[in-house]
């Protein structure tokens, strides 16, 4: 026999022995060849080489045997880490391919191959060789292996990310497609398209895979590049969108609009802001620089009474907020341009529960419609106030809209027009959360929760034609600051004669038609004047303001307002609840009264009482209505900033004394214990739904020792449950309880787990605000 007949022997015997699905027969004529292969750190043409052999030796396992591949062998498992490696790229190539075809046989497989350390630092490796072949084949066996929900996670996790999102920014055809001006797709797919597609598909399904903690690890400069390309990428999708044959060709983009956005948000809700501004540059800019500015509006008019800061001209440009502002808003051209620059680019801002704290938990709730057209009234308003009838109030007319409810605007210039048109005949466009559009109104906002120990702060704003009014009279149920931007506009505020201030969420009283106008207080707000207005006073605004009040700016008018929102954990309210936690859960851990079982439980259903009665002494107790600002941030690098600081947080502690008294005087068993009752009677927790946020706040011990307030219900039928039979003795118990409460709640305590909940509370803000800031452009580099 001559010697190529011995090839050709040799040859078959291998070729048997991959198509051979026993693992030992494997391990003995396939494994010593696939690991030459792997050691193998040069390429070679013969065609004996040990790499040219593994890839023959591959390619049956492919195309011979495909019961090897459910599950593949551990041997095969433990060398694919190099094979994936390998300097031949055909290897590399096929053993890609003998991975992706491993996952789509089995599921179970491919979580299992996903979740291999090993395996996911060949394919980051593999990824990076710089071959296109083996990029190719890389990306196809990710998305095998993404197949499921867990392999996503598992891949998404690992070094496989931060690996292609490096490929992502070096590919250069990537950014052709993204700068062509075609608004076509090829008629001809390259090759570079097509691994272009790939990529950007890859990215796309990890990123959206990718936990929110796992981004953190994320160099920012890495990331900060992928949105920048990847938000021209959705642009160019959406630009794409109405192509007659976008759904009829193959190898093209196959990630739909909505997942690249949420790819886009989830890449940027931990990415630092390069527009941060300090509290005290905010402090400084609205209250003036002396220290003592804003504890005197604290404690004068801070949720009692309206203030107006007049700002000088010659001082405008030396101001950096404002002065942020106007470039925000290009406020130095025509009415027709300042509309384009703030409904150009814009997309919907979906609402975030108030009690949300998981945005992963949103991103699920929002799937599909993520980066959608804006939608009237939840983003955007154009409105005039009706002029009023000889028999109607001017308190009592109504508001007139351009647009119909709920209206989705897909045509963005044709939508820009109609706006232009709606503002000629006298519309004002009221434009909805600035800070989720606008990076400068971003940090201003943030700024001024930090400065007042809020969680977040809100933005709007309005431009008005001359001689209009856009919302009728109204009341808010939040405090606002008022910033006129550009023009004048007339303010009439009444006094609020209510002593409850309005609650977030809470259905608005309709006004006293009888409100007489003459008993409004009149303010007309030049460029750089801010007034402040608090919640529950009745006020309306027009350009109206006289030939004399006019400037350049022929009587339109612009304004922004931020809205100081004062959510419910973070009214002295929620401090006493917050305190009556903090208490208990201290007990759990020391008091020895906890050291029987059923005084656990009583102790338990007595701090739900309280918590109960705590909220029905809130209806008619006006202090426990208004914000509590223990956590307000202000300086302490000077001795007099110290001294203003003091007296601060010294009105606090004597705001929390005088709840303490209010509770032991006030708070009522029997009353608190009925609306129990009522509500486990008829079976309906409405009533008791502001209770939620509590379950945000740690609980000690087992479930035995902790309150369901998801399920508040339950809670509240093992109450009556336990009490019914012996209320008298229930109401001598809870007297005791509630009484040790008042005299032994430790104020420190409060504030320190008051703190950590408004860091959660922001943490999920900041996360929502940067990610749609982010789909507005926001975190694109120049």
């Amino acid at each position: 026999m001559n010697r190529n007949g011995k090839r050709r022997k040799r040859k078959m015997r291998v070729d048997e022995a991959a198509a051979d699905d026993a693992s030992p027969s494997f391990d003995c004529h396939v494994f010593p060849i696939l690991l030459a292969a792997a050691q193998t750190t040069r390429q070679s043409s013969n065609s004996c080489s040990p790499a040219a052999l593994a890839a023959r030796l591959l390619r049956r396992v492919l195309s011979l045997s495909p019961q090897m591949l459910s599950p593949l062998p551990d041997s095969l498992v433990a060398l694919l880490p190099r094979l994936l490696s390998s300097s031949c790229p055909s290897v590399a190539v096929l053993s890609c391919e003998v991975l992706g075809a491993a996952a789509l046989r089995s599921m179970e497989a491919g979580e299992v191959l996903a979740s291999d350390s090993g395996i996911a630092s060949g394919l980051a490796r593999a990824l990076g060789s710089g071959s296109q072949r083996v990029t190719e084949a890389a990306c196809n066996s990710i998305m095998d292996l993404s197949a499921s929900s867990l392999g996503r996670e598992r891949l998404a996790g690992s070094p496989v990310l931060p690996r292609i999102l490096s490929v992502f920014c070096q590919v250069e055809s990537i950014c052709e497609f993204v700068d062509s001006r075609t608004t076509k797709h090829p008629k001809k797919d390259t090759e570079a398209n097509k691994i272009s597609y790939l990529i950007i598909d890859t990215v796309v399904l990890l990123v959206s895979s990718c936990e929110v903690d796992k981004m953190q690890s994320m160099q920012q400069e890495l990331v900060r590049s992928v949105l920048s390309l990847l938000y021209k990428v959705w642009k160019k999708v959406k630009l794409l969108r109405s192509s007659a044959d976008c759904n009829n060709r193959k190898n093209q983009l196959q990630s739909r609009e909505y997942e690249i956005s949420k790819a886009i948000f989830n890449l940027s809700i931990d990415l630092a802001s390069p527009a941060c501004l300090e509290p005290d540059v905010v402090r400084k800019s609205i209250f003036g620089h002396a220290e003592s500015n804003f504890e005197n509006f604290v404690l004068a008019y801070w949720e009692k009474s309206p203030n107006l800061y007049r700002r000088r001209q010659n001082t405008q440009n030396d101001d950096p907020v404002f002065a942020a502002l106007n470039s925000a808003f290009n406020l130095s051209t025509a009415p027709d341009a300042i509309i384009e620059s703030f409904i150009k680019g814009l997309v919907s801002c979906p609402a975030i529960a108030s009690d949300e704290l998981d945005i992963n938990s949103f991103l699920h709730e929002v799937h599909g419609s993520l980066g959608d057209a804006i939608k009237y009234r939840q983003d955007i308003r154009v409105l005039r106030t009706e002029e009023p009838s000889d028999q109607t109030s001017r308190v009592c007319v109504g508001e007139k809209h351009f647009f119909d409810d709920g209206t989705v605007f897909l045509d963005e210039d044709a939508f820009a027009e109609k706006c232009k048109h709606a503002f000629k005949n006298g519309y004002s466009i009221a434009l909805r959360g600035m800070e989720f559009r606008s990076e400068k109104v971003a940090a201003i906002a943030s700024a001024l929760a930090n400065l007042f120990g809020q969680p977040s702060v809100g933005a709007n704003i309005y431009f008005s034609p001359p001689r209009s009014q856009g919302l009728a009279r109204h009341y808010d149920d939040h405090c606002v600051l008022v910033w006129q931007l550009l023009g004048c506009k007339k303010w009439m505020i009444w006094p609020n004669p209510k002593p409850l201030l309005p609650r977030l969420y809470e259905p608005f009283d309709p006004l006293d038609c009888t409100l007489d106008d003459n008993s409004g207080g009149v303010e007309v707000l030049h460029e750089g004047d801010m007034m402040y207005i608090p919640r529950g006073y009745v006020h309306e605004a027009h350009t109206d303001v006289g030939e004399s009040q006019m400037n350049a700016y022929t009587g339109y008018s612009l304004h922004l307002t931020l809205a100081i929102e004062v959510e419910p954990p973070f009214e002295w309210e929620g401090f006493a609840h917050i305190a009556l936690h903090c208490w208990v859960e201290k007990q759990k851990l020391g008091g020895s009264r906890f050291d029987r079982s059923r005084a656990k439980e009583e102790t338990l259903l007595f701090a739900l009482v309280l918590h109960v009665a705590i909220r029905l002494l809130s209806n008619n107790d006006p202090i426990f209505r208004k914000a509590c600002i223990v956590a307000a941030k202000l300086p302490s690098s000077s001795s007099c900033t110290t001294v203003h600081l003091r007296a601060l947080r010294s009105s606090q502690r004597s705001t929390f004394d005088e709840i303490i008294r209010s509770i032991e005087k006030n708070c009522s068993f029997k009353e608190a214990l009925k609306s129990i009752e009522l509500a486990v009677q008829e079976k309906n927790d409405e009533l008791f739904q502001w209770m939620s946020w509590l379950r945000h706040l740690p609980q000690e011990g087992d479930a035995g020792l902790r309150i369901d307030f998801c399920n508040i219900l339950e809670a509240l039928e093992e109450l009556v449950e336990a009490f019914s039979s012996n209320p008298e003795q229930a109401l001598v118990g809870f007297t005791g309880f509630k009484s040790r409460f008042c005299r032994y709640v430790v104020y420190e305590d409060a504030c320190e787990s008051f703190e950590t909940l408004l860091q959660m509370y922001r943490t999920t803000r900041n996360q929502y605000m940067r990610g749609m800031l982010a789909l507005h452009g926001g975190a694109r580099v120049s």
